[in-house]
């Protein structure tokens, strides 16, 4: 009775490999392999949850800039609710820029 493995390995070509690394590593060999191994994986696995921390505080700061900017948005009043300054007649406001001429200076006559 044989069963698949990794890669498709049944359990005595996975024999024959482990007796091969055996004698070619030996037996005091094997341990220093596999704490290199251990640790190698360890690192690699710090170095992916840094990156996925990184990435989760960048998006977060990205998202409360984002939720910042809207609140900030809904606190100014939209663009028909001016105050009510900004809302007086225009005639009013000519009058009252310095730009705008008075009509008896801009050559015509005010009709009474």
């Amino acid at each position: 009775m044989s069963f698949a493995l990794i890669f498709d390995i049944s359990g005595g070509e996975l024999l024959v490999i482990l007796l091969f690394v055996l004698l070619f590593f030996g037996a005091k060999g094997i341990p220093d392999i596999a704490r290199t191994a251990g640790r190698t994986m360890r690192q690699l696995r710090d170095a992916t949850d840094d990156v996925q921390r990184e990435i989760r505080k960048g998006a977060m700061e990205v998202k409360r800039e984002v939720d910042a900017q809207k609140r900030g948005l809904s606190a100014e009043p939209p663009e028909g609710s001016r105050s009510l300054a900004s809302n007086a007649p225009a005639a009013t406001r000519r009058e009252d820029s310095p730009s705008a001429p008075a009509p008896e200076e801009a050559g015509g006559e005010v009709a009474k």
